[in-house]
């Protein structure tokens, strides 16, 4: 994983993330057990939960108020690749 700019063309995209102080405190921890940086396992996690099907499935029940723009999850060699519907009953 690069930290910092984008290296060999490749495109990072910045992402501000606000957590309260018990997520930092959490993050920090756990970040100091991996031997990382508290940025570097926070993209990690974002990179896991965002090919988690599971999670992502979850989160869409609890969360997607609008089923036209729900995410059908489709695998591809191993990684998850994100479509949106673009159907009222979300299928």
């Amino acid at each position: 994983m690069i930290e910092g700019k984008g290296l060999g063309g490749k495109k990072v995209h910045r992402v501000n993330v606000s957590l309260t102080n018990k997520q930092a405190y959490k993050l920090n921890r756990l970040a100091a057990a991996c031997n990382m940086k508290p940025t570097t396992l926070a993209a990690l996690l974002i990179e896991k939960g965002l090919n988690d099907a599971l999670l992502v499935s979850e989160l869409q029940k609890e969360f997607c108020t609008e089923r036209a723009y729900r995410v059908v999850v489709v695998h591809n060699k191993g990684e998850l690749n994100y479509v949106l519907s673009g159907r009222e009953d979300g299928y």
